[in-house]
């Protein structure tokens, strides 16, 4: 059975806690990190039960691999938390969803939420006029972790910020941290470990005032 026949042919009984997960955006390297996409002959198919795409890469799967197939998030645009907390059962069992900051050029909150349960959080600065981004926080909680979601936020919040200049604040130095950092293959240019705030992150922040 082909690869694609096979995701053709895959019934939607899998819980989404059971797939990893992927952003939209285009990837050179499988999940795996392994194999390229583009000479992987990979498939794609979709999660009826989850109504959510999902992808493949056929060499990880030919050799029994983890995390040969994941579900694809759409990150590019998080759903308003307010629409969010509103009942439809319609809807995507795994969302990003984006909670405003207080003020301008402060720290806002995007949620991957599954099946209406947040399960990992990430804060984020940005200015739109001096085009800065800092990621301030990132966090899946114990139980949802190695499925992805921390991957797909900084994708959701770089998408926010495309072309911006891009900074964390001081890694923590557990070993779940170093593992996360080191994995990525981040859409933007990211500067680790140290925040480059503008004037405004910084008012934004009360540093002056």
């Amino acid at each position: 059975m082909s690869e694609r026949t096979w995701m053709n042919a895959t019934p939607d009984t899998t819980e989404p806690e059971d797939l990893p997960v992927r952003s939209q955006r285009e990837h050179v390297w499988c999940l795996n990190r392994k194999h390229r996409m583009a000479l992987a002959n990979g498939g794609s198919g979709h999660h009826h039960g989850l109504g959510l795409a999902k992808q493949v890469c056929a060499r990880c799967w030919t050799r029994r691999q983890p995390r040969a197939v994941w579900l694809v998030i759409d990150h590019r645009s998080p759903m308003p938390a307010e629409q969010a907390d509103q009942p439809d059962d319609r809807r995507a069992k795994i969302l990003v969803v984006a909670r405003r900051p207080a003020v301008r050029a402060g720290v806002g909150r995007l949620e991957v939420r599954v099946r209406g349960a947040v399960v990992a959080v990430a804060d984020v600065q940005l200015c739109g006029v001096d085009h800065r981004g800092v990621v301030r926080h990132i966090q899946v909680y114990p139980t949802h972790r190695r499925r992805g979601f921390g991957t797909l936020l900084l994708d959701a919040a770089q998408a926010r910020g495309p072309g911006y200049h891009w900074s964390t604040v001081q890694l923590a130095q557990t070993d779940d941290a170093q593992d996360f950092w080191a994995y990525q293959d981040s859409a933007e240019p990211l500067h680790l470990g140290e925040p480059h705030y503008c004037t405004h992150m910084r008012e934004a922040n009360g540093e002056w005032g």
